[in-house]
């Protein structure tokens, strides 16, 4: 009882993490940053080092002494899980069946980590939870609703068979039954008197695991290398950002704007969920920095604001044959005026001031899109590219 009044409390503080009503970037990372697998593995792809791994390594310490320590006092995604087992008594222990995925998704996971490329980080158990906040963050769209979809799936899975989820399927409780297996041989080691009577507690199995993450995440590498979408300021490139998201929507509830939304399918099947800008109603504001102050895996580097102002995410581009000033030849240059970054100019075409982009100073943020008075097509949209330094204001002020 004093457990599950524990557990509880736990589920709720995560919760209230979760929708980061909380004020401040830490309460946004806090929850996120516990898993090792997002903090410590993701810093290993991006070979990165952050603070937040820190939160990590508790879990794997406390692992190596208390056997799942972590899913039964602190995992709100297995608390959650469990209640939701305990409406169907009769399958109880149907689990014991099922071959033990998680340990094989976890050694896919470290495998590709190696590589840069760390697979499976959207199975994450925090990953899923703060997900499925994240999911309702207004305003709603269909691809909002999947991240929803990832909770509710292993709700139904723990009601069909359950502890299936936490026993047999979920990579960071295979990672503490893993360093629990690790800690017993190595006591059994220290009493026995024969050295050989030592069994590593990695097969060659485990190895070969460990080998076809890597060969995968070479695989995902270059699938992931199209032309990317516009990303969020501070995304690492697109051959690891995929890899690297936890699909966590922790940028997305960060963003005062809301044009972040999870990817439907601009980024392909590898970036399935990821985050891009969406400009129809908003654009990315100047003196907002608030999404890469949050990110759990690394997939978005922190940036400061001055570092973020100077980071282009796209290009915008002039459709002729839509522009007002460009193909009706009238007197509309709101594009311009909208700009904050100075990085339109006008040229003169049949007697009227046409808007033209000067690649150098456009950020992508999609301001003068968003205020472009073209119908029913924008005659300026944004188009993505690989993150790169954009020239300072300052050089023309």
């Amino acid at each position: 009882m004093k457990r599950n009044g524990i557990r509880m409390l736990v589920f709720l503080a995560a919760a209230l993490l979760a929708l980061q009503i909380l004020p401040g970037h830490p309460s946004a990372r806090a929850l996120t940053a516990w898993s090792p697998l997002m903090s410590l593995l993701g810093g290993l792809a991006a070979r990165a080092f952050s603070v937040w791994m820190l939160l990590g390594i508790p879990v794997l310490v406390l692992g190596w002494f208390r056997c799942r320590w972590f899913c039964r006092y602190v995992c709100p995604m297995g608390f959650a899980a469990e209640a939701i087992g305990r409406l169907n008594p009769k399958a109880r222990g149907r689990f014991a069946r099922l071959p033990n995925i998680g340990r094989l998704l976890l050694l896919g996971m470290v495998g590709g980590a190696l590589l840069g490329y760390p697979l499976f980080m959207w199975l994450d158990p925090l990953a899923l939870f703060t997900g499925f906040f994240s999911g309702w963050r207004l305003p709603l769209a269909a691809s909002s609703f999947v991240l929803v979809l990832g909770f509710l799936g292993i709700l139904g899975i723990s009601l069909v068979r359950p502890n299936a989820w936490c026993h047999r399927l979920c990579p960071l409780g295979a990672a503490q039954d893993l360093l629990m297996a690790a800690r017993r041989q190595w006591r059994f080691r220290r009493e026995s008197a024969s050295a050989d009577a030592f069994q590593l507690a990695l097969t060659r199995r485990d190895f070969l695991g460990v080998a076809a993450g890597g060969a995968a995440a070479l695989l995902m590498r270059r699938v992931g290398a199209l032309p990317p979408p516009v990303r969020p300021p501070g995304a690492r490139p697109e051959d690891q950002f995929t890899g690297l998201c936890a699909r966590c929507g922790a940028c997305i509830r960060a963003c005062p704007s809301r044009v972040i939304r999870p990817d439907f399918g601009k980024s392909g099947l590898a970036g399935l969920l990821t985050p891009v800008l969406d400009y129809s109603e908003a654009y990315c504001f100047e003196y907002c920095h608030e999404c890469t102050q949050v990110c759990p895996t690394g997939a978005i580097e922190k940036l400061l604001l001055e570092s973020k102002r100077h980071r282009a995410i796209g290009l915008a581009e002039v459709d002729r044959d839509t522009c007002l000033a460009w193909h009706d030849r009238q007197y509309c240059m709101v594009c311009q005026e909208f700009c904050p970054y100075l990085a339109i100019n006008s040229v003169v075409h049949r007697g009227v001031n046409c808007p033209v982009v000067k690649p150098d100073m456009c950020r992508g943020c999609g301001a003068c899109h968003v205020h472009c008075p073209a119908r029913p097509d924008k005659a300026i949209v944004v188009r993505g590219l690989a993150q790169r330094p954009a020239r300072p204001l300052a050089d023309i002020l």
